[in-house]
């Protein structure tokens, strides 16, 4: 079983998860029927690992062996897999560009990272200035694309907040000046969720959009633990809003892109947590054992699907069995001492997989 929030549970041996069965398929059960799509990460060693790797992964499929038990073999199929030497240009573009590209056609569509600390998901999602990551080269797409499509009048805008211990903050102003217990989460008229007063800063070109996302990053929580020295201590929302006019329909279309940094699951006794630390991880672990409860609903068909139980999941509750395209990119660190870690991920990943979205255009 899959435990998103963390928590070890030693795998039985078997060659497959299972999910040869349930395949890569990820077709539309009709024009507007959507599964969301799978994308799986290895990491490469860090300077101080040894490198014991347990991961072996051909196109759609990733296995992993237990080096200590080597009957413990788990073979999983998703839309791509992708090795350590994989850079962020060809994620960018095989998987994520096409996404971008719907909404020009007025659909939302979110992209999220998903992992234990340190998988490499921050890296994945915001990269840094010499090796720049999805948010980046998605604005930077945007304003190419802009260029390309002259004939259309655009509006390109942003907004960008963090859910750090169940409260959410706006990362567009300096912390100080908000409020200490955060934003509201609401939902309007037509079942949309946002959040009311956050900064929507309009941007004109691709260095503007660098200049106040630096400032963003800046403001978002992070700290040093055992594994990972600049820790996500919050789970990030971006969201890049394009409204348009359409001549030859008339009308005014809205694409917006949610891209999506969750903070990773923790166990305190690897981390060597400290109070501060262990309440901050207790709120992360909490939100993603409500994101797989989530998740266990929607592939059960239950009546009530937990929502609202965590702030994180309230916010991805249009990309969970709702009307936005959808893409988890599981990110997973190589080494022996990770193999429960990666196991739980994937095993994660392949429930979600079987979740359907109704996408729908917004005018």
């Amino acid at each position: 079983m899959s435990l998103p929030n963390g928590s070890k549970k030693r795998p039985r041996p078997r060659e497959s998860t299972g999910s040869e069965k349930a395949g890569a398929d990820s077709s539309p059960r009709s024009a507007n029927h959507h599964k969301i799509k799978i994308l799986c990460r290895v990491r490469p060693f860090l300077p101080q690992e040894q490198a014991d790797d347990c991961i072996v992964t051909a196109d759609r499929t990733i296995k992993i062996v237990n080096q200590r038990n080597p009957d413990e073999v788990f073979m999983y199929h998703f839309d791509a897999c992708y090795a350590a030497t994989a850079n962020q240009c060809d994620i960018f573009q095989r998987n994520v560009r096409p996404l971008v590209d719907e909404a020009y056609q007025g659909l939302d569509a979110t992209i999220f990272c998903y992992g234990v600390t340190g998988a490499g998901k921050t890296h994945t999602i915001q990269g840094d200035n010499s090796n720049p990551g999805l948010i980046p080269r998605t604005i930077e797409y945007l304003f190419a694309n802009r260029k390309m499509r002259n004939k259309l009048k655009y509006v390109v805008s942003f907004t960008y907040f963090e859910i750090y211990k169940e409260a959410v903050f706006d990362l567009l102003v300096p912390r100080e000046t908000q409020n200490s217990s955060g934003l509201p989460i609401r939902e309007d008229a037509n079942h949309n969720i946002f959040v009311p007063n956050l900064t929507e800063q309009s941007i004109s070109s691709y260095a503007e959009f660098q200049k106040y996302f630096a400032t963003a990053c800046k403001n978002r929580s992070t700290a040093s633990t055992k594994l990972n020295v600049a820790s996500s201590r919050s789970h990030a929302v971006l969201t890049v809003q394009i409204h348009w006019d359409d001549p030859l329909k008339n009308t005014t279309l809205r694409g917006r892109v949610h891209l999506i940094d969750l903070a990773g699951s923790e166990d305190n006794r690897r981390t060597e947590n400290g109070k501060d630390r262990m309440a901050e991880s207790g709120a992360i672990n909490k939100s993603l054992f409500v994101l797989g409860q989530v998740v266990e609903a929607l592939n059960s068909g239950a009546h009530r699907i937990p929502y609202r139980d965590s702030k994180m999941t309230r916010i991805l509750q249009s990309s969970l069995g709702g009307r936005s395209l959808g893409m988890m990119i599981v990110n997973v660190a190589p080494g022996q001492k990770f193999f429960v870690d990666t196991y739980n991920t994937l095993n994660f990943a392949t429930k979600s997989k079987q979740i359907v979205n109704k996408t729908q255009v917004h005018e």
